[in-house]
């Protein structure tokens, strides 16, 4: 199991099961499985991961990725185009595309789940 240090989330953030870092790229294999918590009453019998858990999720691996110390101001090109249920192997991928922008993309099984853009606010030098 690796950790990702992501404070708040200990009990939120699913096992990471592999870390490529290839900077400006982070690549996430995560395992999902029923026994998270998001998935308790979303939907009883047939358990869906919510849009805004897999947002969450990127918003925290990017911050502790990358080292951005607010959460984004902003959010453009959000996109969920299929259902995340478990047990599955969901593959996180963060791309730098800018000093505050990352991109992300949650996929499996060569089927993209969702994506999206983060923008953090710049940077301000002292």
């Amino acid at each position: 199991m690796i950790s990702l240090n992501l404070p708040g989330t200990e009990h939120n953030f699913p096992q990471v099961l592999s870390l490529v870092e290839d900077f400006p790229q982070q690549r996430l294999l995560l395992d999902i499985s029923s026994d998270l918590g998001w998935f308790q009453g979303h939907f009883p019998g047939t358990p869906v991961l919510a849009g805004v858990v897999q947002l969450h999720w990127a918003v925290s691996a990017s911050l502790a990725l990358f080292k951005f110390s607010q959460v984004p101001v902003e959010i453009k090109r959000l996109k969920f185009k299929s259902i995340v249920t478990p047990p599955r192997q969901l593959e996180l991928v963060l791309d730098k595309i800018s000093e505050n922008e990352i991109q992300f993309e949650f996929s499996s099984e060569g089927q993209i789940h969702s994506l999206g853009r983060l923008i953090f606010e710049e940077e301000i030098p002292c």
